[in-house]
């Protein structure tokens, strides 16, 4: 039997949740060719789901900003940065990288209010987070690491790369791409997210899944932080 706010129901629910960023759930969110799984990050999920408890998938903010599953709005932004880098025009073409992020900050910012007032409507209906993973190698959800994207395109011969390295990615050379490039830090959405719920006086554990790591090394630690 539950009760709240004079509302009494008896089911079968636990009225536990586990909020996961989106592409544990869908591996086709990804950014082109850093998908390590098939489909979904299954054994972080089966557990999750063999014990009964709610899995809450957080929307893909690099696909509702960068346009959509094929990231477009950074793919058809790559040939200019190719065309003037570091040329007298160079400096304008910053400016427009620095302006699509501030507008991507701010979608971050609306989701992250979004996503926390329904954390906060599930808390005090009685139900329990048990806590958020994410992917942690991400610009948007990394919580202990994250990639400085516009750093490393408007550096990227610095890094040692070519453009075309990311512009026909491949697994193998991403991953590469992506071990030098992780900082420490939260990503956009992460770090808006939990400044959110410090407002609305929510604290709950949030996990970073590293997918380029030890699958069973990762995957034991999670479960034993969130189950």
């Amino acid at each position: 039997m539950s009760q709240k706010n004079n509302i009494t129901f008896e089911d079968n629910r636990i009225k536990k949740i586990v909020f996961v960023s989106n592409c544990l759930l869908n591996q086709n969110c990804r950014f082109p060719g850093i998908a390590t799984f098939e489909g979904n990050v299954l054994e972080i999920l089966e557990p999750i789901l063999k014990k009964g408890i709610g899995i809450e998938q957080l929307p893909c903010l690099e696909c509702m900003g960068w346009g959509g599953v094929s990231r477009k709005s950074i793919f058809k932004f790559l040939p200019t940065i190719k065309r003037h880098y570091r040329s007298k025009l160079f400096p304008i073409i910053k400016l427009f990288g620095k302006i699509w992020y501030w507008n991507y900050k701010r979608l971050c910012k609306k989701v992250a209010k979004k996503e926390a007032s329904k954390i906060k409507d599930y808390k005090n209906s009685g139900y329990e987070i048990l806590g958020i993973i994410t992917m942690n190698d991400s610009p948007t959800c990394g919580v202990t690491r994250t990639i400085d994207l516009l750093n490393f395109i408007f550096n990227y011969k610095d890094f040692g790369f070519k453009l075309e390295d990311l512009e026909y990615p491949k697994l193998e050379k991403m991953k590469e791409i992506i071990s030098k490039l992780l900082i420490e830090g939260q990503g956009t959405f992460t770090r808006e997210l939990l400044e959110k719920l410090k407002k609305l006086k929510i604290n709950i554990k949030i996990v970073g899944f590293n997918p380029w790591h030890n699958y069973d090394e990762e995957i034991e630690r999670i479960n034993k932080q969130i189950l």
